[in-house]
């Protein structure tokens, strides 16, 4: 069976490698260019060149097609592509296309479902390989897998998870298919979908006035590492909390958003008289730990701006 991976990511790392042990004569890779200035070409083409697998360089989006039909792979995964593809245009490939979605389906459907699952603080994170359609992350569901949301996960080690529990979902289907056995299928509930955009800069950014502590330390988990923790904006400038932990005192009517800084750290009331202990954080690219937090200019007193 000749397998196609379509990918622009490095999550497609771990199913490239095994899947090029698994099958070393019938895997090719299409490689699409990154959005994301973090993804580096050279790293997965020399993988490939390791494992014996032909690539193809994608120039311009509408590649995909040509590529196709010259190579008619005989069952196709898209693991981390960022372009709409018109699937009907990709004829000709009989064990099917496939997508794996780093969320629940139909609940996060969208480009960035890892983010969105942290930051509304579910109790467990799904994956999902589902059948291509032209309607975006809507297809069928062939293979799921959920895993408890921890306290020390974030963005970056759920996409490394993710990365390597994919492999699996992949080998499975390849399997059924290659013995005829009958994949199960389930159709999405439209009624629970939900379609979650790519983060902007308010989906990202605590908002002292309104946000829990609980909702605050999920949205820290959201946004690392790939955007340096949550934001927060004091005196102009732009602060990221990159690890923090609820406080066990309880503080009586402070300002949501009030420093309060200490010898060995620093705290922040939040609603409800919650306290948070910040722990890490980054300011003018510099990474610094909460006992420094008073050589950087923080005073207690000082109150986080909510809005921007």
């Amino acid at each position: 069976m000749k397998i196609g991976i379509v990918s622009n990511s490095k999550i497609c790392m771990p199913l490239v490698s095994y899947l090029g042990d698994y099958n070393k004569a019938g895997v090719i890779l299409y490689l699409g260019k990154s959005r994301r200035p973090d993804v580096s070409a050279n790293e997965i083409l020399a993988l490939c060149r390791t494992k014996g697998i032909a690539v193809h360089t994608e120039s311009n989006a509408a590649e995909i097609y040509q590529w196709q039909q010259l190579h008619t792979p005989d069952i196709i995964f898209f693991s981390g592509y960022s372009y709409k593809v018109d699937v009907e245009q990709l004829s000709g490939v009989p064990k099917g296309i496939f997508n794996i979605h780093f969320g629940k389906l139909p609940q996060y459907k969208g480009p960035s479902p890892v983010f969105w699952q942290l930051k509304n603080g579910e109790r467990s994170i799904g994956l999902a390989i589902h059948e291509m359609t032209n309607t975006l992350d809507s297809g069928p569901i062939v293979w799921e897998q959920n895993i408890n949301n921890e306290e020390y996960h974030t963005y970056n080690y759920i996409n490394q998870i993710f990365s390597e529990l994919q492999v699996g979902g992949v080998l499975s289907i390849i399997e059924k298919i290659a013995t005829k056995q009958i994949t199960d299928k389930i159709s999405q509930n439209a009624t629970e979908a939900n379609y979650y955009k790519r983060p902007q800069l308010a989906d990202v950014m605590i908002n002292w006035d309104k946000m829990e502590a609980k909702v605050i330390l999920d949205l820290i988990k959201a946004c690392n590492s790939w955007n340096n923790g949550a934001i927060t904006l004091i005196n102009g400038y732009e602060l990221k909390i990159l690890d923090a932990e609820k406080g066990a005192n309880k503080l009586t009517k402070e300002t949501p958003g009030k420093i309060t800084i200490r010898e060995h750290g620093f705290s922040v009331a939040c609603i409800n008289d919650e306290v948070l202990n910040i722990n890490f954080f980054n300011m003018n690219n510099t990474y610094i730990p909460a006992r420094h937090a008073g050589f950087y200019g923080l005073k207690t007193g000082q109150i986080f701006i909510s809005k921007i």
